[in-house]
């Protein structure tokens, strides 16, 4: 019985929220200025001038109302109502979203888009919103991992031996930076520059925009275009939320969701070409390795990884063109 109560006491809330103040509350970790949340922010004011206010999304960036699994966690009791965020946070919910962070699987974001769309992507998703109610509206292009050091440059697998790499404090980061032959260094973003500048570690790895607002340019001198992890970022609505509004305002929100997502994919592929040249220009060295190579030496990886992601998800995955 206490269950069920708090079912329907959580369906009115839902109800209420979307009846009485026609608010949608999207929380992400992203600073202002990032073209994402502009992106977002740009959506958000088309839907509601096209729903004539029945959808009002108002987006808050940089955790103003929570961290990425706080936002994501308030979208179940209906603090929070929509989340803009990607495979790494959402595999926490469903483990077989992992697998698209697998480095080296993508070739590039619209590589992973076809991984996405294909029949086990679109059952993934899915799985996501029927057990866990969340929707993913639409996938967006976050960026390209490449690696950064300070030691030498990086050619080919080799002379990733013994490199001392920053790693985020997940597990297959750990495991990928050590079929390379490197040392993973887990180690909170915020700490990163002193480690860089003092030597506690030789390198990390990180997509271009975030590499050039960093500064990383100046403490390392090498740059390797290793294009070994191809990330999205997504708009994420609660179903609940979702079903308190017509047919037609669906309609004009996905319509609306992927046509400002295609420009900011554009935007962001732009951004990052030119941001090769610009961190020359600011001093680093840039070296091309040999993907395939790397990417061979990920087989072990991929093998500790099945168990988790779900047997034959990630052949499903690898087997799209």
């Amino acid at each position: 019985m206490k269950s069920m109560l708090k079912v329907i006491t959580m369906s009115l809330a839902f109800a209420a929220t979307a009846a009485n103040a026609a608010e949608w509350r999207l929380g992400h970790v992203l600073p202002p200025t990032h073209p994402g949340n502009l992106a977002l922010e740009e959506a958000a004011a088309e839907i509601r001038e096209k729903t004539e206010g029945r959808v009002d999304i108002r987006v808050f960036p940089a955790a103003q109302i929570g961290g990425a699994k706080e936002v994501l966690t308030g979208m179940t009791v209906g603090t929070h109502h929509m989340a803009f965020d990607g495979a790494g946070i959402l595999s926490q919910w469903n483990a077989r979203l992992g697998v698209l962070e697998a480095p080296f699987l993508a070739r590039d974001f619209a590589h992973l888009e076809r991984m996405a769309n294909s029949d086990t992507g679109r059952q993934i998703f899915e799985e996501l919103r029927a057990e866990h109610g969340y929707r993913v509206l639409d996938i967006w292009y976050y960026g390209t991992r490449h690696l950064t050091n300070s030691r030498g440059p990086v050619n080919a697998l080799a002379d990733m031996a013994g490199l001392k790499v920053r790693v985020p404090e997940i597990a297959l980061s750990l495991s990928f930076m050590k079929a390379l032959g490197a040392t993973p260094a887990p180690m909170a973003f915020s700490e990163l520059y002193l480690g860089l500048q003092t030597g506690v570690v030789d390198g990390q790895e990180n997509p271009l925009p975030t590499i050039d607002a960093a500064k990383f340019y100046e403490v390392q001198e090498h740059l390797a275009l290793t294009g070994h992890l191809v990330q999205f970022v997504a708009p994420i609505v609660s179903d609940q939320v979702w079903n308190t509004v017509s047919e037609e305002d669906q309609r004009v929100i996905t319509e609306v969701f992927g046509r400002v997502g295609d420009a900011y994919n554009q935007n962001v592929v732009e951004i990052e070409a030119a941001l090769v040249s610009k961190l020359e220009e600011a001093g680093m060295k840039v070296s091309r390795p040999d993907r395939e190579e790397m990417a061979a030496a990920m087989a072990p990886v991929y093998a500790e990884f099945e168990s988790k992601w779900g047997e034959g998800t990630f052949a499903a995955m690898s087997a799209v063109e």
